[in-house]
């Protein structure tokens, strides 16, 4: 039997550094290793990725301003899975088959009126078009149903795979000072709420605040000006980090502090929990459903009352035998969210649409 082809858009792998290029890299990883008797993957790239992904992959490449308005060149398939909602701004090539997977709908509160009535207006011309809809939380595919007209489709949630980096190398960054630290990272825009840590910090002089992530948007101004006023001088900006001092400051950080109001899944806070740390979220959006009990949630984001609650459920993870037992339900609860998982997921659902027999374990 002739393999199906099945193309996955990982055009986000060109930006590393933001949660879709992370996705982008683990699935060209995890899917140019499947050997599957039926189905053969292609991979859409940007231009410039030149990375051989093996035999078992086929790979083309996507010019940025001329495929957003012509298909030419780009590849006839039998599914073509767009993986974020991102990917939408560019034509796809002919396809029988199409999956789309939605992974927040953010602009809604982070765009002005047109511009919100653009995405919408191109998210639900891709949700008439597509034969599956994927969401990587409950709170999202709950959203996408008030929000859009699904034409009778169910929306199917898929949650994301995390990839394990507890065993990843790790590098001390130059900026660490020796002090106890807890640490934040994310985009440095408003809907995370890192002016507030750097305010709660006023009740923390003996430790440290590491905020690292993209820092080139126009609120990190607003968040330096918290730091420049802060007087017990405690909070550090830092930037974009590399995956090694990224993993460091997983690893030995006092705590994972996520106040955001606008995820539609969390991947730091669980990457967090794969170290054993205490999680603080915010009670907004998918975040408690994503990490469950295994997080304390802010109910006030006030700084004063976000730091008591620091202050006394960081007790709760103390050396002793009740402490190491909710480190360990900690890690349990971030293997949960596994590449194996996700991708078996989604080879289920390419197989269903392609009427193609899923394969024997035995």
């Amino acid at each position: 039997m002739e393999k199906k082809k099945v193309l996955l858009d990982l055009c986000d792998i060109g930006n590393p550094t933001s949660g879709f290029g992370q996705i982008a890299k683990n699935y060209a990883e995890w899917y140019s290793k499947m050997d599957d008797e039926s189905l053969q993957f292609h991979f859409l790239l940007p231009m410039g990725h030149e990375t051989d992904y093996g035999p078992r992959v086929e790979v083309c490449y996507c010019r940025r301003k001329f495929h957003k308005y012509f298909r030419k060149g780009l590849p006839t398939v039998d599914l073509w899975h767009s993986t974020t909602q991102q990917q939408l701004k560019r034509r796809r090539g002919k396809c029988s088959k199409f999956v789309l997977t939605i992974h927040d709908l953010n602009y809604l509160t982070e765009k002005n009126w047109i511009r919100q009535q653009k995405h919408h207006f191109i998210l639900q011309r891709a949700i008439n078009q597509a034969d599956a809809v994927t969401c990587i939380s409950k709170y999202v595919g709950k959203q996408v149903e008030e929000q859009f007209d699904l034409k009778g489709k169910q929306v199917r949630v898929i949650y994301n795979g995390v990839e394990d980096i507890t065993g990843k190398p790790e590098e001390k960054p130059a900026f660490a000072t020796g002090r106890p630290f807890f640490f934040a990272i994310g985009q440095i825009r408003p809907k995370k709420n890192f002016h507030l840590l750097v305010d709660m910090m006023r009740h923390f002089p003996d430790h440290d605040l590491y905020i690292a992530g993209d820092d080139h948007f126009a609120f990190a101004q607003v968040v330096r000006e918290h730091i420049e006023g802060l007087e017990t001088k405690n909070a550090y900006l830092v930037g974009k980090i590399t995956d090694a001092e990224r993993v460091w400051l997983y690893h030995h950080c006092e705590a994972f502090l996520f106040p955001s109001v606008g995820e539609g899944f969390g991947l730091p806070a669980i990457e967090a929990m794969q170290f054993g740390k205490p999680v603080f979220i915010s009670s907004a959006t998918c975040l408690p459903e994503i990490c469950g009990d295994c997080a304390t949630v802010w109910q006030s984001l006030q700084p004063g009352e976000m730091a008591t609650v620091v202050k006394a459920d960081l007790a709760s993870f103390g050396q002793d035998a009740a402490g190491a037992e909710r480190r360990e339900r900690v890690k349990r609860h971030a293997q949960e969210y596994s590449y194996d998982k996700n991708i078996s997921a989604y080879m289920k659902l390419y197989k269903e649409l392609l009427s193609v027999p899923m394969e024997r374990k035995d």
